[in-house]
Order: C-alpha cells, then sequence, then structure tokens
C-alpha cells in the first residue's frame, strides 16, 4: 500500500530521534544514515514505508583540472541527504552517470542514453511502490538528464500509484545565489557544492586557465534557450578548455551555508507543491467508483 494523496510529510527525521541508538535528538547526526543502502532490512522498511523517497542523478563527466568527474553526483547527493533529513525520508542514487554525450571528448567522461535512465527510474520505483512508496522526489544537478528525468517520472505515474517531483537543484542555486552561484561550468557554484560535500576533493593548486566567461556564457547560452535552440552536441562549442567560471571565490564554510539553504528550500517546496497538488486532485470519476 502506498501513501495516499492526502498524507503529510512525516515531521521528523528519522535519525535525529531521541529514541535511535539512545542518542539526543539535538545532536549532529551524519546524514549518511539517511542512505538506504546504509539501512538494514528492518530500517528500510520503516523509512521507506512513511511513503517518500529521495532519488539522486547527477553525471560522471569532466570539470576541468580542479573539480572531480563526480562533481555532479556529489552536488545532487550532498544535496539530497540534507532534503532527506528534513522529509524524513531515505535517499538512494538513481546513477552515478548521467546522459552527458557532449562531454565525451574528454577521457573519463561517461554517458547512458536518456531511455536508459528514464527506465532506471521507473524500474526502482517499482521496487519503491511496493515498499508503500507513494511519493519520489528526485534532486538532479545535470542539465542533460532533465529531459529523461521527465519521461522516466511520466512512466511512473502511468504506470504506478506514485507521483514524482523533481528539484533541480542546480538551478535553485543559482536562482537562490545570484550574485555569488553562476550558472557557468566548473566555476563557483560547482565548486561550492563539492566543498560541501567533500573539501578534500577541490584542488585549485592544479587549476588551468579556462575559456573567458563572457563568451562561455553566450555559447552556453544559446543551448539554454527556451525558445528556439540547438541541441549540444559537443561542449568545446561552449568552452573549448571545458570549463569556464570563477571557482575560488566561495569559503567552505559558505558553501555549507548555501547548501544547506538549496536543501531547505527544496524540502520546503516539495511540501508546497505536494499541498497544492492534494488541493487539485480531480475527484474520481463516478465510473471508477462503482
Amino acid at each position: 500500500m502506498g501513501v495516499t494523496l492526502g498524507q503529510p510529510f512525516a515531521q521528523v527525521s528519522l535519525w535525529a530521534q531521541s529514541d535511535i541508538d539512545g542518542q539526543d535528538g539535538d545532536q549532529d547526526v551524519n546524514p549518511d544514515h539517511m542512505l538506504l543502502a546504509n539501512m538494514t532490512q528492518p530500517e528500510a522498511e520503516e523509512a521507506l514505508g512513511r511513503g517518500t523517497a529521495v532519488l539522486v542523478t547527477g553525471s560522471i563527466e569532466q570539470h576541468g583540472s580542479h573539480l572531480p568527474l563526480g562533481t555532479d553526483t556529489f552536488a545532487a547527493l550532498t544535496i539530497a541527504l540534507r532534503v532527506g533529513e528534513r522529509l524524513a525520508a531515505p535517499v538512494l542514487p538513481l546513477s552515478p552517470v548521467g546522459v552527458a554525450p557532449y562531454h565525451l571528448s574528454w577521457p573519463g567522461s561517461l554517458t547512458i542514453s536518456p531511455s536508459t535512465l528514464a527506465s532506471l527510474l521507473l524500474d526502482v520505483c517499482e521496487g519503491l511502490a511496493g515498499a508503500g512508496v507513494g511519493r519520489v522526489v528526485v534532486v538532479n544537478w545535470h542539465e542533460g538528464n532533465s529531459t529523461a528525468i521527465r519521461i522516466g517520472a511520466d512512466q511512473v505515474q502511468a504506470k504506478l500509484p506514485v507521483r514524482v517531483i523533481v528539484a533541480e537543484a542546480h538551478i535553485i542555486t543559482n536562482g537562490l545565489f545570484p550574485d555569488e552561484m553562476e550558472f557557468t561550468h566548473a566555476g563557483s557554484m560547482e565548486t561550492a557544492a563539492v566543498r560541501a560535500h567533500d573539501p578534500s576533493l577541490v584542488r585549485l593548486e592544479r587549476l588551468v586557465e579556462g575559456d573567458s566567461v563572457d563568451r562561455a556564457t553566450e555559447g552556453h547560452g544559446l543551448f539554454r534557450r527556451r525558445d528556439v535552440f540547438p541541441i549540444m552536441r559537443d561542449f568545446r562549442e561552449v568552452a573549448t578548455t571545458g570549463w569556464y567560471g570563477t571557482p575560488d571565490v566561495v569559503s567552505e564554510e559558505r558553501a555549507r551555508e548555501i547548501i544547506d539553504a538549496v536543501a531547505e528550500h527544496i524540502a520546503g517546496s516539495v511540501e508546497e507543491v505536494w499541498k497544492s497538488l492534494v488541493e487539485r486532485a480531480p475527484e474520481p470519476d463516478s465510473e471508477t467508483q462503482s
């Protein structure tokens, strides 16, 4: 049995309750405990039975010489763990690899097809639905995944008693902090996200000069148009070096503050969206009721 449309979100983090392992609820708790893979089966059954799960999508792709290939995946994961705590929902990385064929000019970058990502979303949601999940929140940090996530979510909702809500974490980060979190590639925003995840993975001492921010922003803008736009074939059409931006402007402390604010925004927005969906739910057809 999945959750009903009107069932509210749990109000207390699974791992911040005072009766778990004898911990004081005010103590700091490692957010990795929100990972479904870290739970025992009884813990997972209880957690999924609350009705909500958080999935993570990112990418394995080049981010210059100063950030790891897994930047997008790490960014999405560190935000998703914080969202999971706020929603009392277990967190599950859907795939570390995303849809990124335009980065394959740089060895180490990987890609999967959009149909693979969409199918993976459906397959995983089938198992989640069987465990009682009726609400799935996808925290994404990679533009190339967005279309596949929408297709997969449509398939999920057509086949299962599950509703999917998508949080485009990179867009939210830029939107909340436009003066600090530039919407570049491997610049301040992505450096901040990696710093919040694991500061040791940021290697600014290896920084190699990137493309002109103005020229690369113009190139990226061509593919980000919403009216008439081309489909990206090679990221070198945006930046010949593979990256652009200003990665050295945000401290580790400030990075954590920003990522916490993004997670807070996502959790609050998910609850608002869910409330609106409940209020707008159409009445069942009379034929369905009979």
